[in-house]
Formats: C-alpha cells, sequence, structure tokens
C-alpha cells in the first residue's frame, strides 16, 4: 500500500514539475495551491522575471496577464503592476458574455489569476475586481449539476457569493480534489465536519490507487497531490495518538536509564539520583511524556465512587488514557500490584467521554525478571487494560539495603 501511494505522489509530481516554467499559469495556480511545500520537492520557478517581461508578455492575452497576477500576489513589485495594470484594463473592457466554452476565461488558471491581478489593484481600481466578479457569476450560472470548486474560490477572491460546491464523495475525482483544497480556505472551513473530510479523503486515497492519476494539469495534480498527501499524514497523525506511541516511548525507560546519575563516591561532588517511590517514577515518566503530549495530567482526580476519592498518577484525555504506576520492591509485591490493578480499574474508567483505557507501568525495584511474564499476562487480560509495561532497575543503581545504608550515612553528613 505504502509503495502504491508512493509511486502515485510521484507522477503527480511529475506532472506538476512539467509546469514549472516561468510565466506558466499551469505551474503558476500549482504553486499558489501547493504553496512552499518542502514534501514536493520542486524548487519552483514559475514567476514572471524581467526577460519574461521583455520577451513574451502581451497585454492582450488573458493568460499573460494572469501569469503576472499570480507574480505579483506572490511578490509585489511596481514595474511588473504597472504591466500587469495595462493588461487588466484591456481585459475588463471586453464582454466576457461573448467568451464561448473554449476561451480563456473558462480554464481556471486563467480565471484565478486575473482575479489576483484585480484584487491586487483593488484599492485604486475597483471597478477591476467588480468585472471579474460579473465574469465569475456568468459562469457559476451556466453551471448544470454541479459548482466547480475552482469557481467558488475564484468568487471568494472576487468577493462574490455565487453559492457552494457539493459536498459528493462520489463525484469526479478532480471535482473532490479541487473541493477538498476549497475547504481549506478560510471561511469554507465550516462547510464540512471533521467525519466528512476523513471521508472525502478516505475516497481521494482509494480512487487515486485505482485509477490513472498520472498526464493531468500542473493544477490538477497539485489539488490531488496535497489532497492524498495530507490524507498519509492524518492517518499518520492517528496512529501517533494512541496508546501504542506512549507505550514506544516508555519502552525505552530502561536504556534511558544508562544516563541515570549514580557517581562513585570517589568523586569530588559525586551526584546520585534516587528512584525509591512511585513518586519518583512518575516524576520521570511526566518528564518523558510531557514534550510529547502538552494535556500530560499529574494525579487527575477521578469522579468519586462510592464512598472513595480515587486519583490516577497521570493521564492523557486526548488519548482517553489513563497511566498508573507501581513499584515492586520484592517479587512478592507482585501479586499484591495485580490486586491493586483489579480494585481500581472499574472507577478508573466510570468517565469513558474522559479515560476509556489504562495503561500499567511498573517499576521493579527488586528486579524479580521472573515474574514479570506471568503478571503481563495476567493484567492485559483485563478489559480497559490498554498495555502493561514493567521495568527493571539498572545495574549501576545498587538495590535497597545499599542505597538505604548510603543515605542515613549521607544524613549523618559523611560519605
Amino acid at each position: 500500500m505504502e509503495a502504491w501511494i508512493a509511486d502515485a505522489l510521484e507522477r503527480l509530481r511529475s506532472d506538476v514539475a512539467a509546469a514549472n516554467i516561468g510565466g506558466n499559469v499551469e505551474g503558476l495556480l500549482a504553486r499558489h495551491i501547493i504553496g512552499d511545500d518542502l514534501r514536493l520537492q520542486i524548487r519552483w520557478g514559475v514567476d514572471c522575471d524581467e526577460v519574461w517581461l521583455q520577451r513574451s508578455y502581451d497585454p492582450s492575452s488573458l493568460p499573460s496577464v494572469a501569469a503576472l497576477g499570480y507574480t505579483v500576489a506572490h511578490r509585489p513589485e511596481p514595474r511588473f503592476t504597472s504591466a500587469m495594470e495595462e493588461g487588466v484594463q484591456r481585459a475588463t473592457a471586453r464582454d466576457p458574455s461573448m467568451a464561448g466554452h473554449g476561451a480563456a476565461l473558462h480554464d481556471p488558471a486563467v480565471l484565478i489569476g486575473l482575479a489576483l491581478a484585480a484584487r491586487e489593484l483593488h484599492p485604486t481600481k475597483p471597478q477591476y475586481l467588480a468585472w471579474c466578479g460579473q465574469v465569475v457569476k456568468g459562469l457559476g450560472q451556466g453551471t448544470a449539476v454541479r459548482l466547480d470548486p475552482m469557481l467558488a474560490y475564484a468568487a471568494w477572491v472576487c468577493d462574490t457569493d455565487i453559492g457552494h460546491p457539493s459536498l459528493d464523495v462520489n463525484a469526479p475525482l478532480n471535482y473532490c480534489a479541487a473541493l477538498d483544497w476549497w475547504l481549506d480556505q478560510d471561511p469554507n472551513r465550516a462547510h464540512a465536519n471533521p467525519e466528512q473530510r476523513r471521508a472525502l479523503r478516505a475516497s481521494l486515497v482509494e480512487r487515486a490507487l485505482s485509477e490513472t492519476v498520472g498526464r493531468r494539469t500542473a493544477h490538477q495534480a497539485s489539488l490531488l497531490w496535497r489532497s492524498v498527501r495530507a490524507a498519509v499524514s492524518e492517518e499518520t497523525a492517528t496512529i501517533l495518538r494512541s496508546h501504542l506511541t506512549v507505550a514506544h516511548a516508555l519502552e525505552q525507560f530502561e536504556s534511558c536509564l544508562r544516563r541515570w546519575r549514580w557517581d562513585d563516591l570517589d568523586l569530588k561532588n559525586p551526584v546520585r539520583w534516587l528512584i525509591r517511590s512511585e513518586r519518583e517514577v512518575q516524576d520521570i515518566l511526566w518528564v518523558i511524556l510531557r514534550s510529547l503530549y502538552k494535556d500530560l495530567e499529574d494525579e487527575d482526580t477521578l469522579p468519586k465512587f462510592g464512598h472513595s476519592t480515587y486519583r490516577a498518577d497521570l493521564g492523557i484525555p486526548s488519548l482517553g488514557l489513563l497511566i498508573e504506576v507501581k513499584f515492586a520492591r520484592s517479587a512478592a509485591e507482585f501479586k499484591a500490584i495485580e490486586k491493586q490493578v483489579l480494585e481500581d480499574i472499574v472507577p478508573y474508567l466510570r468517565s469513558p467521554e474522559r479515560y476509556r483505557e489504562v495503561l500499567v507501568f511498573v517499576y521493579d525495584d527488586s528486579c524479580s525478571v521472573q515474574e514479570h511474564a506471568t503478571t503481563r499476562q495476567a493484567l492485559c487480560s483485563v478489559r480497559g487494560v490498554a498495555d502493561v509495561l514493567i521495568v527493571s532497575r539498572p545495574s549501576h543503581l545498587p538495590a535497597f539495603a545499599e542505597r538505604h545504608g548510603w543515605e542515613q550515612r549521607m544524613a549523618n553528613g559523611s560519605k
């Protein structure tokens, strides 16, 4: 599946790259749609420059004027603006109703470029944008089935209301890709809820893999590329927003403790970081997870259950996940930990709108590795337990008896 998506994206990228030529309106609209997304891996060269202005610009040609519209909207420059105004003035002297279906005004790349040009000139010459608005309205009246999202975007640029495109996931692929882009232009986001957007993008990806996506115009390829790319990113984000990511991060706990400080006493100022209780393990997990989840809660108070009040060690509301931390000082304590989790799981998950699963994290200070599999297997079978992670004290941290003796000596003022 990943190879198919990568192949489809590459073919679409090739179609966009083919129009990456200075003054090419298809390439200019593609850049306008995608922007400076570095994932496309195209170094844009579509803007009009001095050489193009001298050799290729024709103020009587609508595509030429549209090309300057994209360029000036992207990077204003007085000389280009002056040349663009001459072209817009000529364009607006025409009667748009005389343009047949093969005329340049029916090309989205030309129409949007002209609208952008007129918008740039609007502060001093508002009549140009008004003319473009009338053109868009006229084209919209000829729509038989669905309003083209590209035409709706042109209307938005012109500050003209011609209605909204239909949210139809079964519409042609190019229409759906254009619709997905149009929905991302403010204030259009309100026209589709998250579920509708996911359905639209799922349909786009499915058909992009089943239909021939190559050999499209540059702006059509750019629309489809950004939609497929966004859908892939959303799917990745969904995977990242799960207990699996938390488990993966915490699975590195033991290897991370390789840098946990427990200096030899022959150093002048030895540093020794103690891990003596659940609270200290909880603090370490907070440091690890807070950089990943901004909504991480510390000792979140849960709804009262009967006569008892419960506090979860850590919670991530965006994942619906609680993290219960346990500290095992001996092999015998694993049995008690199993009972504690079984007793707590029901009251912990009484508010599924906030928390739906529990991840159990056990720090084994006794290094009783022979108990780990039994406890993990038992707790993983409990409904509501998402995962169980059991880690052992690193070897460079001494056992409790030795640590306790050192702590007493430190309390008495000696090493």
